[in-house]
C-alpha cells in the first residue's frame, strides 16, 4: 500500500510541475485570444494556467506560444502551433487566397483579405505577411500615427500561415 501511495505522490508532483495548462481549448478567436490567453487578460491568470514562461516561450501542442506582459496585462501573443483554430478552421498551416488587386493612391496592386492587407511596408520594407491595424473591419494605414492601436500580423511561408502575432500596440 505504501508503494502505491509513493507512486501516486510522484505522479501528482510531476503533473503539477508540468507546464501543461489545466484548460487550454483549441480555440482561436480572431485577433483577440487563443486558448485561455487573450489580449488584455491578466498576467496572473496566464501564470496560473501555463506556469512561468520560459525564455523562448511556452512549448505547446507541437509549436511555441510567446506572451508579452506589461503592467499585469497580456499585451501581445505570438504563436506557431496549428492547435488553435477559428470556428471555420483557420490556423497555422492554412492558406489565405490572394484575391484580386485593388488600386490605391499609393499602390498599383493591393491585396486584401478580411480587413488585412498583404505585404505592407513594415520597418521600411515589405513584410511578406498579412497586416491589420486597429479593430475596425478594414485596416488603418500602417503609419506611426497608428502605433498606439492594436496590430495583427499573419506570417506566411511557402503559401501557408506559419505564425500569428497579436499586439495591443506596435512595439519596434
Amino acid at each position: 500500500m505504501r508503494c502505491w501511495a509513493a507512486v501516486l505522490a510522484v505522479a501528482v508532483a510531476v503533473g503539477c510541475a508540468s507546464a501543461t495548462p489545466r484548460s487550454d481549448p483549441p480555440v482561436l478567436v480572431p485577433w483577440d485570444r487563443i486558448g485561455d490567453i487573450g489580449l488584455g487578460g491578466s498576467t496572473d491568470h496566464v501564470l496560473r494556467e501555463y506556469g512561468k514562461q520560459p525564455a523562448l516561450g511556452y512549448r505547446l501542442h507541437g509549436g511555441v506560444v510567446q506572451v508579452g506582459f506589461d503592467r499585469g496585462r497580456v499585451t501581445s501573443l505570438w504563436f506557431s502551433t496549428g492547435y488553435y483554430r477559428t470556428k471555420t478552421g483557420l490556423g497555422v498551416g492554412s492558406r489565405i487566397p490572394m484575391g484580386p488587386c485593388h488600386r490605391t493612391r499609393t499602390r498599383r496592386c493591393e491585396r486584401r483579405w478580411h480587413g488585412f492587407v498583404w505585404n505592407e511596408d513594415v520597418r521600411e520594407k515589405p513584410c511578406g505577411c498579412w497586416t491589420k491595424v486597429g479593430r475596425s473591419p478594414q485596416s488603418l494605414p500602417v503609419t506611426p500615427k497608428n502605433f498606439s492601436k492594436p496590430w495583427f500580423f499573419i506570417n506566411v511561408r511557402r503559401g501557408r500561415i506559419s505564425s500569428f502575432y497579436f499586439a495591443s500596440q506596435f512595439v519596434d
